[in-house]
């Protein structure tokens, strides 16, 4: 408390104390004059008792206990005073800083915001999230059977509730154009559990979470808003969802956002039948629930062992070897958020603060290095050992705090960036609940890095300074020949350290952007170029049967082609990155039965005959389907190259037989394809089989267009043709660019980020070689004058220049590679068809720093072998 006083209210102090010192002084007078003295030499008497008043002040204010604060605001005005004296070492300074707290304020920011920041609902951490998983495969799955769920939601001791959900897409009609809503089933405690409040009506009840209850649908904030104009009578209106009325019982605030499930604009109950409740077979539920107060997380998870071996020992045809695991649901969304980059990015930009950090450092050396008579009069003046320590800290921790201030800016810039290159709607990757923004956390994050930074780095020069031979250096004639070599020493090695940090980040940098490239040039299979997409789900409620579903797709496709700028359209039951994928298991017929739950998967599509066309998948093999494969003929397929190697890497699979389903259809192959990705880019080629459309019919139908000319208005026109066949269905239409990118957003803003950063520590790597170079050779400007007084040539004091400078930086590139070596594997889950020692990325970076050194250091070299040796001779 005295510390604020003095700190606040000083002025005030320095009044009441002069005060009180006038007081006695004029007492003392007044008695020394009634003893006989005359006024001025009363006056003179009663100073000379008191003794010095700046003196008297001084101990009053140490046994007051504030003369650290008088002496702590000195300290600062003299260092501002220098920073103002040395406006070219301060700009440099803070700017280096700034680029190096700035691009850790923005990582930490998003990270923060994804990950750190609790979870948007009462008390996050009693939050669990169900997983199962397979013994013997040793996979693990969020998705859970309907009757384990029940059972265990029926036998379980440690948790409060228990929610269930499934991801599922809906048709909204009515009201304008029908659109396609992402959404999902949830059971009737599904906001219950995670405490979130509607902003208006209710949430479900119990008995609206049954077979035959009346429908009700809760949406958000952001579907009432677009759709219905924000009507506050909402409640109780009725809309029409896959062809059935529902009634709006509750509105969902924009700031609910429950990421495992995706971005999500309508919620209706499960309402899952006794026989769904009790089905084993399918696990398509996912689960989480909250802890009773007092239950620990460890506690929870032994119970879910207990009771899931117990199921598996009643149920052992379908649960035979699976055990349930519980985890927080904040760790499954910092996976989900995309945990592994966010780590990679925090290292990198860490690296890359400890670079800027380091050429402040080396700065800050050769500063004090010029400095060096100054401290030694301070110290012959009494200055002790602590303070000139104080002083020097209290300079770096200003410069380091103005850094931070300029860091916040860059950091808010980066922020925006970073965001600007995540598309809304992306999936997948970052599915954010908060809105990343620089608040009181990130600014004391930025505050502690900064000082932190500051002693760290300021403690070197500090003590460099504070322990001078104050009579050694009165005595030497120059200021520069005083410094030592320690200083310099530290700088060179400081240099060599901020080189190998650099090293390391610019291979992480070139292994991941390489990575992101090779994804590119392999493709995904098909041409994307002018390719438009147009998807669609069948209501199950107005499409029952087979024949509904092909009738749809051939006058959809009647339709398609007749547009003007449409030249093929094919269509299929699931189109790479749509998200209809289909996974049935398959088999050779003749060969040995693989073990339970370890049977091969291949994805499986129906197609129409002009599919491989209109996408222009390259086709190996045999031939493509024709009209002539329709219903009641033999069932035949294509497969890719990637099951055709697997099953059959020696032989012709065409005419073989493949088994499919859980009904082992059958049918014989008659084609081979191209490997194509489905979900995303960067992946190893999975199986693949097609099947005829017209054998193999699907309610979902994905429309792809091989188009020319302008795309402005094409949209509407793929809209409006299939409405012909069906006014009420929902279409979604994209580019196949568009929905590629959307997917590879993560993969991009990875590639995209570590290319600013690698070229960051580059930068800031080369101005430290030359920050060192230049300063070496002004410190050398004497013995580099009397070497050419004494003849020798400028360019072998060019040639002196430069091979110490690349000495430095070949050390610091070794030692770099060595380092990469070591981190590169860190993350080489992140890379695609690239090693993460792969030769000819650390030999072009070793070559690339190479030559990087040599331009740091020839604008130093080429100013020494111009030096005159009459003006070095000079010098001082």
């Amino acid at each position: 408390m005295l510390w604020l006083s003095r700190l606040f209210r000083r002025t005030k102090q320095d009044a009441q104390l002069d005060s009180e010192l006038r007081f006695h002084i004029e007492q003392q007078t007044a008695d020394n004059i009634a003893a006989g003295m005359t006024p001025n030499e009363a006056r003179r008497r009663a100073l000379a008792q008191f003794g010095g008043l700046e003196y008297i002040k001084e101990e009053t204010r140490d046994a007051r206990g504030t003369q650290f604060i008088d002496s702590l605001l000195q300290d600062i005005r003299f260092a501002l005073r220098m920073l103002r004296k040395s406006p070219g070492f301060t700009v440099v300074a803070v700017l280096t800083l700034a680029l190096g707290i700035g691009a850790n304020t923005a990582i930490f920011s998003l990270i923060d915001a994804w990950m750190i920041k609790p979870l948007p609902y009462p008390q996050p951490n009693l939050l669990m999230v169900f997983s199962t998983e397979q013994m013997r495969g040793g996979w693990t799955s969020h998705e859970l059977s309907h009757g384990d769920f029940y059972d265990f939601q029926r036998l379980n001791h440690s948790f409060a509730q228990l929610a269930a959900w499934a991801g599922w897409d809906y048709n909204l009609t009515g009201d304008g154009p029908p659109v396609f809503l992402d959404g999902g089933l949830v059971s009737w405690n599904f906001f219950d559990t995670l405490g979130a409040k509607p902003m208006l009506g209710r949430t479900f009840l119990p008995d609206e979470d049954r077979p035959g209850a009346p429908h009700v649908a809760v949406i958000s904030e952001g579907l009432w808003k677009s759709r219905f104009g924000s009507d506050p009578h909402i409640i109780g209106r009725r809309v029409t969802i896959d062809d059935q009325s529902y009634a709006i019982v509750g509105v969902m605030p924009g700031t609910f956002q429950y990421p495992l499930m995706g971005i999500s604009n309508l919620w209706v109950p499960l309402a899952l039948t006794d026989a769904n409740r009790s089905d084993r077979s399918q696990r398509g539920l996912q689960a989480f629930g909250r802890l009773k107060s007092g239950v620990t997380e460890k506690e929870a998870a032994a119970e879910c062992a207990t009771i899931s071996a117990s199921i598996a020992k009643r149920y052992p045809r379908t649960n035979a070897e699976i055990s349930w695991t519980i985890s927080p649901m904040w760790y499954e969304i910092s996976l989900e958020e995309g945990l592994g980059p966010m780590i990679v990015f925090l290292c990198v930009v860490g690296l890359i603060l400890l670079i800027a950090c380091a050429n402040v450092s080396t700065l800050m050396l050769a500063r004090a290095a010029r400095r060096t008579k100054e401290f030694a009069v301070r110290g012959a003046l009494g200055a002790t050992k602590p303070r000139l320590i104080r002083q020097l800290l209290t300079e770096t921790a200003l410069l380091f705090l103005m850094g931070g201030a300029a860091g916040i800016l860059v950091g808010q810039a980066g922020v925006s960036w970073i965001e600007s290159l995540i598309p809304g709607h992306t999936r997948g990757f970052i599915v954010n609940y908060g809105h990343v923004k620089l608040d009181v956390t990130t600014l004391c994050f930025t505050l502690c890095t900064a000082l932190a930074c500051a002693f760290i780095f300021g403690m070197a020069p500090a003590l460099a300074n504070s322990k001078l031979d104050v009579n050694h250096v009165l005595k030497e004639v120059s200021a520069q020949s005083s410094a030592g070599k320690k200083p310099a020493r530290l700088a060179q090695t400081v240099v060599t350290v901020e080189v190998a940090l650099a090293v390391v980040v610019l291979v992480a940098t070139v292994l991941l952007v390489k990575s992101f490239l090779v994804a590119m040039r392999l493709g995904p299979g098909f041409n994307s170029s002018n390719l438009a997409v147009a998807q669609l789900e069948l209501p199950a409620t107005k499409y029952t049967r087979g024949s509904q579903f092909r009738d749809f797709a051939e006058n959809a496709l009647s339709n398609l082609r007749a547009l003007p700028r449409v030249s093929s359209v094919g269509v299929a039951s699931g189109l790479p990155f749509g998200g209809f994928g289909k996974m049935v298991r398959i088999r050779v017929p003749g060969r040995p039965l693989p073990q339970p739950g370890e049977e091969p998967a291949a994805q499986f599509t129906s197609v129409s005959p002009d599919y491989f066309s209109a996408m222009q998948i390259p086709l190996l093999k045999g031939r493509a389907f024709a009209d002539a494969d329709a219903p009641g003929n033999a069932p035949v397929g294509i497969i890719n190259q990637e099951l055709s190697r697997r099953f059959w890497p020696h032989q012709d699979p065409i005419g073989q037989k493949i088994e499919f389903g859980p009904q082992h259809s059958a049918l014989t192959i008659v084609g081979v394809v191209g490997n194509v990705m489905m979900e995303h880019l960067r992946a190893s080629p999975e199986p693949q089989m097609y099947v005829p459309l017209a054998q193999f019919p699907s309610p979902t139908l994905g429309f792809a267009l091989r188009t020319f000319g302008k795309s402005a208005g094409f949209a509407s026109e793929a809209r409006e043709a299939i409405w012909h066949v069906d006014k009420d269905q929902p279409v979604s239409v994209d580019r196949m660019k568009t929905l590629m990118a959307v997917v590879d957003t993560a993969n991009r803003v990875i590639a995209r980020l570590m290319a600013v950063l690698g070229v960051l520590a580059t930068l800031l790597s080369t101005i430290g070689i030359f920050g060192v170079m230049a300063n070496a050779v002004a410190q050398r400007t004497n013995e580099i004058g009397i070497r050419m007084a004494l003849g020798a040539a400028p360019g072998r004091v060019m040639r002196s220049v430069l091979f110490r400078g690349l000495k430095l930086a070949s050390i610091g590139i070794v030692f770099g590679a060595a380092g990469a070596l070591a981190t590169t594997r860190l993350f080489q889950s992140m890379l695609y068809q690239v090693s993460p020692d792969d030769p000819w990325t650390f030999v072009g970076v070793s070559a690339a720093f190479a030559a990087i050194s040599v331009l740091a250091c020839y604008i130093p070299a080429r100013r020494a072998m111009k030096v005159d040796p009459m003006v070095a001779l000079r010098y001082e």
